[in-house]
């Protein structure tokens, strides 16, 4: 058992336990963030927009800077990476470890006293992500996966069944599209059954579960999906680029950049992907 850890904080797993000793530390690390925004939850004010159009609150760089401290004093050689902006530049990115964090994925939801938000702390190993945990505080759900261990619900295994799409199929689908609705997504809202909760790491871990089939958005970030990618992986989902493109291992020059991708149980996803490529075939 981890026990006692990050301040107090008790994360028990379990057989689900991690014997890496990051992906240990990712999972306590999540949960630490995950006590800071319940705490703040009901009281969460002071929010400000981001040149981006997304919300920040003071949660949000309370998280960053106390889980930049953890991983610091444990891993001094690691690079930090904080949706805030707290830790290292994306162009100085040196060292073979990554930690990607985004102290509360769904800020917006936060921000406005609505659940749909979650923690998230990713682990890349060369550009490759080898392990994750998302934490949702208010559902008490934390999502573990580290490559080669599985992927995980409050300790229970959990996988993406590969299904084909039907009516009954949901998927999530990011917004605005400030040029219109491409042909693609048009589609899947005439074909199946849209949902969106806010968070994108949510979203991929949703799909982990096998609840949405697929999951599309055209313009994360590596925090939005560092996390929760190998959550999707290794419970037998796929992830890539929205032209199919490999999405693993990312570079340090690509790292930030928007990135649009493609995500979801290995049939959804191949048959999403047929439909982007189809319009885009159509387009030219």
């Amino acid at each position: 058992m981890m026990g006692d850890v990050m301040g107090g904080v008790p994360v028990k797993l379990g057989m689900a336990e991690p014997t890496n000793e990051r992906a240990r530390t990712a999972v306590a690390l999540a949960v630490l963030g995950g006590r800071i925004a319940r705490e703040q939850f009901d009281g969460a004010s002071g929010a400000v927009w981001k040149t981006d159009g997304s919300m920040l609150t003071q949660a949000d760089l309370e998280i960053e800077r106390r889980l930049e401290q953890e991983i610091a004093n444990r891993f001094p050689a690691d690079v930090v990476l904080g949706e805030e902006g707290t830790g290292q530049e994306l162009s100085r990115l040196e060292g073979r470890y990554w930690w990607v964090l985004d102290p509360i994925d769904g800020t917006n939801n936060f921000g406005r006293h609505m659940p749909g938000f979650c923690v998230s702390v990713g682990v890349l190993c060369d550009g490759a992500p080898v392990a994750g945990a998302i934490y949702d505080p208010l559902s008490d759900w934390l999502f573990t996966g580290w490559a080669g261990g599985g992927a995980w619900l409050n300790g229970a295994p959990i996988s993406a069944p590969p299904a084909p799409l039907s009516p009954r199929s949901l998927f999530a689908l990011c917004s605005p599209w400030p040029d219109g609705l491409p042909p693609f997504a048009q589609s899947w809202l005439t074909r199946y059954r849209l949902r969106r909760f806010g968070s994108t790491a949510l979203h991929l871990c949703y799909a982990a579960l096998g609840g949405l089939a697929f999951v599309h958005d055209h313009r994360a970030s590596l925090w939005d999906i560092a996390g929760a990618a190998i959550v999707l992986l290794e419970a037998g989902g796929s992830i890539s680029y929205a032209d199919d493109r490999p999405l693993f291992p990312i570079a340090p020059d690509v790292a930030k950049e928007p990135i649009a991708f493609l995500a979801g149980n290995c049939v959804a996803h191949r048959l999403a992907l047929d439909d982007v490529r189809a319009a885009h075939q159509v387009a030219l």
